[in-house]
């Protein structure tokens, strides 16, 4: 009896998954498997009795028209290829292991019915790099800037919001330990909105946040790591570059660190109940591209984070009140609502002695010194970490790193830099905190991520 092999996948009305331009084959030790029926996101195929191997491949493309200065595109966003073995007696069909992964394709679910293999590919994100690349003001300022150590994939959400997101993959994750790779989603404050993968895009705010900053007097104003003039109208240019991609490189973390793209200050999704599956498809992706290694037992979400900068703090409260039991970390960067969510956070950190809270201020110094004040003393010190603890961390001589940011500042400046809140707001992002001994150059997230159990 003929085993008829039916390929699905997920989201086939999605513009980054035409029907047109999806190529799916199959062969029946290695002979050519004509369609035996098609449909939007389905294909068929029929494998002849006595077949012992039969293999899949599947190629899926996305194609755009020309958008103002860019011409029309067409790039693959998505391969998948899987063996089978032919089990049975000829009913069934056994993923057979892919030499590359390791293991089966992480993207490919197999199930049987009488005369039916049903073989569902996980689409839910798709590679739209060399789109992001292609639409994006400032992407090559990251392309001449970005330092080896991670790898940034842009990913497109097949269904949903938001439409993109991005991945920070740092070199650790290639070989990741058994318990499944980490993930720390990061939520920034509002951006531009956007609807479409095809249109114009901002790069120059992720820059702000991925990108290391450059020490030398030659650097533009914007990439230099101590406060800079701006040439366009002599204002002090206080968005130092954060280095996340060096912070993640440095840790040796196996951590993906997982951007959200809000439309406006919508994170649709990244902020409910769907995003430890959203971060799992994000990580079974990157995995099936080989962008990350896989841990026994597959490529499985391990511990997950949540940080959050400035208004971004709205969406991470939103989150971690949305999946408390499955959140281990939270790193609040002068996070907006820590106040208002002091009961939320309480009782996140009392459910569960592993999990860590670590903050840092500027705005928020006198909130995070107040919820302090709410946890038991002998759980407070290992279980919380508040940076600066309060102002005298941003005095002259209190801290290396805050010297050094400020060392470019005239005398007529000092007093409005040294002691103006929204300076400090920025540099709790940036800047660090050194532990006694420690090195100034150390970023918070780099410490916090040195110090984490993600």
């Amino acid at each position: 009896m003929a085993l008829r092999l039916r390929v699905t996948w997920r989201n086939a009305g999605s513009p980054l998954l035409p029907d047109a331009l999806a190529d799916v084959q199959a062969t029946a030790d290695d002979a050519p498997l004509p369609l035996a029926g098609s449909g939007p996101g389905r294909r068929e195929f029929v494998i002849p009795a006595g077949a012992a191997r039969v293999a899949l491949s599947a190629r899926f493309s996305a194609a755009f028209d020309a958008f103002e200065d860019v011409p029309a595109l067409e790039e693959e966003v998505l391969s998948v290829d899987q063996a089978f073995d032919v089990a049975s007696g000829g009913t069934a069909l056994s993923p057979a292991p892919d030499p590359e992964l390791g293991q089966a394709h992480p993207l490919v679910d197999v199930q049987s019915a009488p005369g039916l293999a049903l073989a569902q590919i996980r689409t839910d994100f798709v590679d739209i790099t060399p789109f992001w690349m292609a639409y994006a003001g400032y992407a090559d300022e990251y392309r001449s800037e970005h330092r080896p150590g991670t790898e940034l994939v842009a990913l497109g959400a097949t269904a949903g919001d938001p439409k993109i997101w991005f991945a920070s993959v740092p070199e650790a994750c290639k070989a990741p330990p058994d318990g499944g790779i980490s993930a720390l989603v990061f939520y920034r404050p509002e951006g531009y909105a956007y609807t479409r993968v095809d249109q114009r895009h901002e790069m120059f705010g992720l820059n702000r946040y991925l990108l290391a900053p450059d020490p030398s007097p030659g650097a533009s104003f914007w990439a230099r790591d101590v406060f800079e003039r701006d040439p366009r109208d002599q204002s002090r240019w206080v968005y130092v570059r954060c280095g996340f991609e060096e912070a993640l490189a440095a840790s040796g973390r196996a951590v993906v660190m997982l951007h959200p793209w809000p439309s406006g200050a919508s994170f649709g999704a990244a902020t409910t109940a769907s995003l430890p599956g959203l971060a799992e498809a994000a990580l079974r992706f990157l995995c099936g591209a080989q962008k990350i290694g896989t841990g026994q037992g597959g490529p499985r979400l391990g511990k997950l984070g949540l940080a959050g900068f400035s208004a971004g703090g709205l969406a991470l409260w939103q989150a971690l009140a949305a999946n408390k039991d499955r959140v281990s970390e939270v790193f609040a960067f002068d996070a907006r609502g820590i106040a208002k969510n002091e009961a939320l956070l309480v009782r996140w950190l009392g459910g569960d002695a592993s999990r860590r809270l670590r903050m840092t201020g500027g705005h928020q110094l006198d909130a995070n010194a107040a919820l302090q004040q709410k946890l038991p003393g002998p759980s407070r010190e290992a279980r919380l970490t508040s940076l600066p603890p309060d102002k005298s961390g941003y005095l002259p001589g209190a801290n290396p790193r805050w010297d050094h940011v400020c060392s470019s500042l005239e005398a007529s400046e000092k007093d409005t830099y040294l002691n103006a809140g929204w300076v400090w707001h920025q540099f709790a992002m940036f800047g660090g905190f050194p532990e006694a001994g420690g090195q100034a150059a150390v970023t918070f997230l780099q410490r916090f991520l040195e110090e984490s159990d993600l």
